[in-house]
């Protein structure tokens, strides 16, 4: 696609007030709640937030694996939040998820060229030898050997079997590629060479990328632009260089001041903010600003007032925060 068609064609993906409620016990758990994302084609947007904030959720409607409770899921300008199994399933060659764990993900049962081939053989694209030349190419493609199409998952490592998992997913050459933590269970020694086979397969090939971790080296890396993600909603968007360099909500400032640093030195020298209490549940947000009871600078008038997910003056940078808006 040239750069003027890439201009002109609709998002990779367009999630406009995302709503995700689960009926619980105790109430109503808000997984997510009014959650509005774009990313663009040709961009890796992350997404972070601690364990608990509603990640996983959004990636999972964004492939609609869950349908969400009230908004709308667009991926490359078609709405499929409301479709039906039989309308999605020619659409669904558009968008894949890499999951979290490949050993729990990929069918124990299937050789790694039938894996790959599947999706393939599903949306007849390829058959007989063009199928078996593009399972041999899709294999070399994320540095695995030819010979590993005989072989099958529990015969890989951890990280070859999510090379697997990433090659089955780009088979048949999506313009969404959700990535669900596809570092966070692997060794440390291999993490980083999933994440640049990534960055070099989303460089070479264009596709738009929600790449949704907790890892926030791994999302630097990556990502163009971060979203974070608290407690169900989305509280700061900017792109990665500046949320890096001048976080602006609190909680994006308690999660980077956390982070390791690779140098020792300008470790000691930082602050580190810490939060106290743990987080609250999403079955009882609470009243006003959803941080207000963790957040250091907190005022009144953030325990009553629920803050705007507003773009800051000069800046395409969106912030939820009455402070930071204010300033």
């Amino acid at each position: 696609m040239t750069a003027t068609a890439a201009s002109e064609a609709p998002p990779a993906l367009e999630i406009t007030d995302l709503t995700r409620h689960y009926p619980h016990a105790q109430g109503t758990v808000r997984a997510a709640d009014g959650v509005t994302l774009t990313v663009r084609r040709g961009e890796v947007l992350g997404l972070v937030g601690e364990s608990g904030s509603g990640k996983s959720t959004v990636g999972r409607c964004a492939v609609r694996l869950d349908t969400p409770t009230s908004g709308t899921v667009r991926v490359n300008g078609t709405d499929i939040t409301r479709l039906s199994a039989r309308r999605l399933r020619p659409l669904r060659k558009d968008f894949h998820l890499v999951f979290q764990d490949p050993s729990s993900s990929l069918d124990p049962r299937m050789t790694v060229g039938d894996l790959i081939a599947e999706p393939l053989r599903l949306h007849r694209l390829a058959a007989g030898a063009e199928l078996e030349a593009r399972v041999t190419r899709l294999l070399q493609q994320v540095g695995l050997r030819p010979d590993f199409a005989d072989r099958r998952p529990h015969e890989l490592s951890g990280g070859q079997r999510q090379r697997v998992s990433i090659a089955r997913a780009l088979s048949v050459d999506p313009d969404l590629l959700i990535a669900d933590e596809p570092t966070s269970a692997l060794d440390v020694s291999v993490q980083a060479a999933i994440l640049n086979l990534l960055a070099d397969l989303q460089r070479d090939r264009g596709f738009g990328c929600l790449f949704i971790t907790h890892d926030l080296a791994a999302v630097e890396f990556l990502a163009n632009r971060i979203a974070v993600m608290y407690l169900g909603q989305i509280v700061e968007l900017a792109d990665t260089a500046d949320l890096f360099a001048d976080p602006r909500h609190p909680y994006t400032q308690a999660l980077l001041s956390a982070a390791p640093l690779p140098d020792p030195a300008a470790q000691r020298g930082r602050e580190r903010i810490v939060l106290s209490g743990d987080l609250p549940s999403p079955a009882a947000p609470p009243p006003g600003c959803r941080f207000n009871t963790r957040c250091p600078v907190a005022v009144n008038r953030c325990r009553t007032e629920v803050p705007e997910l507003r773009t800051l003056p000069g800046t395409t940078r969106q912030v939820s925060c009455h402070l930071a808006a204010d300033s």
